[in-house]
C-alpha cells in the first residue's frame, strides 16, 4: 500500500494533561470604567420572550492593576439581562417583571447617556446612535447557570463578566 493510498493522516501524539482547573480568563473586579461602544445591536432569547440590548464595549482607558493600566481597548459584552428592555408578560409574568425590575439596568443606562426615558424605541436609528458613545460601568463576576433535566438553575462554577451601574462618562 502506498503513502496515497492510506485513507487517514497518521499524527504524533500529544499529552495534554489535565484540563480540570482551565478557565477563561476574566476581568478583576473594577467601579468606574470608562466604556466606548463600538458595536450595538439587540439579542433575544430563542422564543423571543426577552430582549436586550447586545453591546460590543471597549475599555477605552484600561484598568490599572497593581500600579499597571492594562486592558486598554479590550473588548467587553452585555449580556441579554444587563440592558435587558423587554419582557414578553404571557411568559415573564412574576412579580419581578410586573414591576419592571427587569428595566432598572437599562433605565440606568439611558439615563448615563442623557437619553429620553418618557419614550423610548429601540430601531436601527436607536442602535446607530449608540456607536461611538462613551459610558461608566462597573464590573463584577456572576456565577454562570445551566438548566438541569428538572428545569432548575444548578451553578457551574464558572464565572463571567456583569457590567453594572451605569454612570454618565467623566
Amino acid at each position: 500500500m502506498s503513502e496515497d493510498e492510506v485513507g487517514f493522516d497518521v499524527n504524533d501524539e500529544v499529552i495534554v494533561g489535565d484540563l480540570t482547573d482551565v478557565r477563561a480568563e476574566i476581568l478583576p473586579v473594577t467601579q468606574n470604567v470608562k466604556l466606548r461602544i463600538d458595536k450595538a445591536s439587540i439579542a433575544k432569547t430563542e422564543s423571543g420572550d426577552l430582549k436586550g440590548l447586545k453591546l460590543e464595549l471597549a475599555i477605552a482607558e484600561g484598568i490599572e492593576v497593581a500600579g499597571e493600566t492594562k486592558f486598554v481597548n479590550k473588548k467587553v459584552f452585555t449580556g441579554i439581562m444587563d440592558l435587558c428592555f423587554y419582557a414578553d408578560p404571557a411568559t415573564r409574568n412574576s412579580q419581578w417583571y410586573k414591576s419592571k425590575q427587569h428595566l432598572l439596568g437599562f433605565k440606568q443606562f439611558m439615563q448615563a447617556l442623557d437619553l429620553d426615558i418618557t419614550n423610548v424605541k429601540i430601531n436601527d436609528e436607536f442602535l446607530q446612535g449608540l456607536v461611538g458613545r462613551e459610558v461608566m460601568a462597573n464590573i463584577t463576576h456572576e456565577e454562570d447557570t445551566v438548566k438541569d433535566e428538572s428545569g432548575k438553575r444548578q451553578k457551574t462554577g464558572n464565572f463571567r463578566e456583569k457590567l453594572k451601574a451605569w454612570k454618565k462618562a467623566a
